[in-house]
């Protein structure tokens, strides 16, 4: 990342596999588990939000693996591997908006067709 001059993040959220440092160079790594008895009731709700949000995230990982072709790289190098998730996150992201297009335009059809039906025979 230094490389490309893009900025580190300040934390990153690990799973419990993730045994081992703490920090590496300025990015602490949390991991979850028992919280310090010197945390605050506050930084406890934190950190087990944080890892919450994580946990809530791997389910569409696994998708994009499977559904999406993300599982194999066929594309070479560093910038290879981010077009290939770009890409995935992409047809992930076009598949909702299509359902949401189908779910529209069937709406629209079946309201058309409803309101139609009653004008014939309302006489």
């Amino acid at each position: 990342m230094e490389e490309n001059k893009l900025k580190l993040p300040k934390e990153l959220i690990y799973d419990r596999g993730g045994k081992g440092r703490k920090q590496i160079k300025d990015v602490s790594i949390i991991t979850p588990g028992k919280p310090k008895v010197k945390d605050t009731p506050c930084q406890k709700r934190q950190k087990r939000n944080k890892c919450r949000a994580r946990a809530a995230i791997e389910p569409i990982f696994g998708h994009l693996k499977k559904d999406f072709r993300m599982e194999q790289n066929y594309l070479w190098a560093e910038k290879g591997i981010q077009i290939n998730a770009f890409m995935a996150a992409t047809a992930w992201n076009l598949k909702k908006m299509m359902e949401k297009l189908k779910e529209k335009f069937l709406y629209f059809i079946f309201r058309w067709f409803f309101h139609q039906d009653k004008i014939y025979f309302s006489a």
